[in-house]
């Protein structure tokens, strides 16, 4: 998939005009493919190697820390030379993170504080989830020692949701503030609006935020 990608187009002008036909945007998860099996979703080969934090599958949600944090954005494999990335018109920002597309997706953020547990869920509804608009939903997350994880296959998702973006932080007295750098922003980084839920406090029984 990379080689279509990336390097075919390079080699033949024939070839750039082909990858235009529907089939090989499906192929490309540029366009979605209404042949998928919903009930076993495909990830993008492509982001999954190289957004690799959105993609690892979290087998126990109570291990700490999660995937996801600002260290593992900081070591991904195009951290080292990002410009080709978060310059404007980026292909990788229009591809579908999954065949077929995440139509809805739930947000649960949880908050750890010194009274206890708790959280706060929303709902990201008429979807075609692209790689973009995820990637620019969890960046601002990363900050001050959030945590964040994706359950792709639905299980434990809430809200007839086709997928569950987590997040995670513990407050404690004493940390220092993270931030992240502008060198992982793209340039054609969108504000995502989130419209949380009121407040579930659930004090010590960190199992109930999950269920």
């Amino acid at each position: 998939m990379r080689d279509l990608l990336c390097i075919a187009p390079l080699v033949s002008k024939m070839w750039q005009a082909t990858t235009t036909t529907p089939c090989l945007q499906r192929i490309l998860f540029f366009e979605p493919d209404p042949s998928a099996n919903p009930s076993r979703p495909t990830q993008n080969p492509l982001l999954a190697g190289i957004f690799s934090p959105f993609f690892t599958r979290l087998v126990n949600k109570f291990t700490f820390p999660w995937p996801g944090t600002l260290g593992s954005i900081k070591a991904m494999p195009w951290a080292k030379n990002s410009d080709a990335f978060r310059r404007a018109g980026a292909s990788w920002r229009r591809m579908l993170v999954t065949q077929p597309p995440v139509r809805t997706l739930a947000v649960r953020r949880v908050n750890n504080g010194t009274g206890g547990f708790s959280y706060r869920l929303a709902t990201m509804s008429d979807l075609s989830l692209r790689m973009g608009y995820l990637y620019d939903l969890v960046l601002p997350f990363t900050e001050d020692g959030m945590w964040f994880c994706v359950d792709w296959d639905g299980a434990g998702s809430e809200h007839d949701s086709d997928a569950t973006l987590h997040f995670c932080t513990f407050l404690i007295d004493g940390n220092e503030p993270v931030k992240r750098d502008t060198q992982f922003e793209s340039e054609d980084m969108q504000i995502v609006e989130i419209s949380f839920g009121p407040s579930n406090f659930v004090g010590d029984d960190l199992l109930s935020v999950f269920q």
